[in-house]
């Protein structure tokens, strides 16, 4: 009888020692992984503020640009106005210019 006491004795240290290893392999596996996941949520973090930084900095650029664009079409539209203004200048001093050679053709020359 002494021999199956040792056995169960003994049966139940192992067991002990297989369960206290378990819970250690668990708790060092729970911490890694708690660590892991600070570690992503700090990343996640990181990345959203860059998102947005970089968000806030294309919209201000897109106002940007359409305030060019506005300022680009405003010119454009000048330059057209010139334009029109310059045809029809040169048109008048075409004009003129025949009206210059026909007097010139009537008026004698030595």
């Amino acid at each position: 009888m002494a021999s199956m006491t040792t056995l169960i004795w003994a049966s139940l240290a192992v067991f002990a020692i297989c369960l206290a290893g378990g819970v250690a392999l668990a708790a060092v596996r729970a911490l890694a992984a708690w660590r892991a996941f600070k570690l992503l949520r700090r990343r996640v973090g990181d990345a959203l503020a860059d998102s947005s930084r970089r968000l806030a900095e294309m919209e201000r650029r897109l106002t940007a640009a359409g305030e060019s664009a506005a300022r680009l079409d405003e010119a454009r539209r000048r330059l057209q106005a010139g334009l029109r203004v310059a045809t029809l200048l040169a048109g008048a001093t075409g004009d003129t210019r025949a009206i210059y050679g026909r007097i010139r053709g009537l008026v004698p020359r030595k």
